[in-house]
């Protein structure tokens, strides 16, 4: 009798071994799909897209040396997109657009001292903007009069 409970626990055990395998199968299947759509988008240039999947691997596998690189690559290609794309419409007088991309940029890179410098500059610039209105006077100069 005491063979047949031995048995038993073995086959559970057993069983239980099968299932963790299964899972760590899946899991890494998962996690291997992630990362293949994280590289097919820093193919098309869309790193905003690979930080998401890159993130999304990382949360899967915190382990992940793959993932972690990826994602700082990731990351600064996106922080570098957004800063471009912040000058220029800086430089279209498009300043509110500005700040948004300045701050996308600000986030990807916290460590920029470049990217947070721009942003600060721009943002005054926005509040320094004083709208005239077709008379060549400011709002509060109309109000006055």
């Amino acid at each position: 009798m005491r063979e047949a409970g031995s048995l038993s626990a073995c086959l559970n055990w057993a069983r239980w071994l099968a299932a963790l395998t299964i899972v760590a199968t899946l899991a890494g299947c998962a996690t291997t799909g992630i990362l293949r759509d994280a590289r097919r988008a820093e193919e098309r240039l869309d790193y905003d897209r690979a930080v998401v999947e890159y993130t999304r691997a990382q949360q899967l596998d915190p382990d992940s040396v793959t993932a972690r690189t990826g994602l700082q690559r990731a990351k600064l290609r996106a922080a570098q997109d957004h800063f471009t794309r912040a000058r220029r419409l800086a430089a279209l007088g498009r300043l509110d657009e500005a700040v948004v991309e300045y701050q996308l940029a600000a986030e990807m890179s916290p460590a920029s001292g470049e990217i947070a410098e721009e942003l600060k500059a721009t943002q005054n610039l926005l509040r320094a903007k004083v709208a005239v209105n077709r008379n060549g006077k400011t709002e509060l100069e109309a109000l006055v009069e």
